[in-house]
């Protein structure tokens, strides 16, 4: 049985989608991609699994000494598709993956090329204010404040085109969780495949 076949039958009651998750460092991607199981249930209505992108490019930079690299990158999501490509087939619905670097299209065009035969694809930006940002890193080592700045920057001068915006500067972790997954259950985000 091909790839295909075994991805569209695991789960009959739904499409599956890969919903892509950016926002600058310290906008919440990650604290809703850990907060386990049960609150995903809620949020979505059924078993759904996360994917932080970092934790894959922590098994070959593990204290982040490495340039950025474009080829490192497209590995990662590669990576990061290929293992959402595994959940799906193993019969979650929904995956998130969040990352600081899938707000470039020419990034992302990483992982839609392989998920979008068999899956809907979302993308969502967290959009909360430099405040909020700075307060929630304050303290935390390789996060100064010079440095959240730069990335809050590059995120609002280079929004990937058809992003949902989400802005949570006042919510919580699970609060965030539950928005998301009505932006998207809603339909908002949702990446259509280029029309010829």
């Amino acid at each position: 049985m091909d790839r295909m076949n075994r991805v569209g039958r695991s789960v009959a009651d739904g499409p599956h989608r890969c919903v892509l998750l950016a926002g600058p460092a310290g906008s919440g991607k990650t604290a809703m991609c850990r907060l386990g199981y049960r609150a995903m249930v809620t949020a979505w209505g059924h078993p759904s699994a996360a994917i932080d992108v970092d934790e894959l490019y922590r098994n070959v930079d593990a204290r982040w000494e490495l340039p950025y690299d474009d080829a490192r990158n497209a590995m990662v999501l590669t990576q990061a598709a290929q293992l959402a490509t595994s959940l799906f087939e193993h019969g979650w619905r929904t995956v998130t993956i969040c990352g600081n670097s899938l707000f470039d299209p020419s990034d992302t065009s990483h992982i839609v090329v392989a998920l979008r035969p068999i899956a809907e694809i979302y993308h969502v930006t967290l959009t909360p204010s430099i405040d909020t940002v700075l307060s929630r890193c304050a303290g935390t080592i390789g996060r100064d404040a010079t440095r959240m700045r730069r990335d809050f920057d590059i995120h609002a001068a280079h929004e990937h085109p058809g992003t949902a915006r989400l802005d949570n500067t006042d919510m919580a972790a699970d609060e965030a969780l539950g928005e998301l997954a009505r932006l998207v259950l809603g339909g908002a985000g949702r990446l259509r495949p280029p029309t010829d």
